[in-house]
C-alpha cells in the first residue's frame, strides 16, 4: 500500500495546514500529538505510521527527519498524552485546528496516519470521528473525507 502522506491530496492538505499554523503563530506540536493519538489508537505505533509521520512532519518542521528522531517525538507526545489524557489532549488539538481554520486539513492528516499500515481500523475511525465531533464537523463531511483519503490509498496501491 502506498504511503498516504505521498498522495497529492494529502500533500496539499499538509501544505495548507503548514500555512495556517504559520499564520496562527502555532508550532507543529498539536500535529505531532494528533498523529500520535491516531497512530496509537490501536495501542501500537508501527514502522509505517512512523514513516508517515516523518513525511508529514518534515514540511511542517522545515527539516529532514530520520525515523529515530520521529520516534523520539512520538514517545515524547505519548508521555504528554498519558499525563493529560486522550480526551483533554484531543480537545486541545481540536481547539487549535478550529482557531487556525484548519479542521479539514487536520482530519486529512489524521486519516493519512490511520491508513499508513493496515488501513483504517475501528479504533482509528473512532478517534478521527471523535476529533471531527469536537471540531463540529457534520457526519456527512467526515464520511466524505474518510472516503476521499481511502480512495487516494486505493489508487496508490
Amino acid at each position: 500500500m502506498t504511503n498516504a502522506a505521498t498522495t497529492p491530496y494529502v500533500r496539499e492538505a499538509i501544505e495548507r495546514l503548514l500555512g495556517r499554523f504559520e499564520r496562527g503563530d502555532y508550532n507543529p506540536t498539536p500535529i505531532i500529538d494528533l498523529g500520535t493519538l491516531v497512530a496509537n489508537a490501536d495501542g501500537v505505533v508501527d514502522a509505517q505510521e512512523i514513516e508517515t509521520l516523518q513525511q508529514i512532519l518534515e514540511p511542517l518542521l522545515g527539516a529532514q527527519l530520520d525515523g529515530e528522531l520521529v520516534g523520539y517525538l512520538v514517545n515524547a507526545s505519548l508521555s504528554v498524552i498519558k499525563s493529560a489524557g486522550v480526551e483533554p489532549r484531543m480537545r486541545v488539538v481540536a481547539e487549535i485546528l478550529m482557531d487556525c481554520d484548519a479542521v479539514e486539513e487536520g482530519i486529512i492528516v489524521a486519516l493519512a496516519v490511520a491508513y499508513a499500515s493496515e488501513g483504517l481500523s475501528e479504533a482509528e475511525r473512532a478517534l478521527v470521528t471523535q476529533l471531527a465531533k469536537l471540531c463540529e464537523v457534520p457526519d456527512d463531511r467526515i464520511a466524505a473525507l474518510i472516503a476521499r483519503v481511502g480512495s487516494e490509498m486505493e489508487r496508490g496501491k
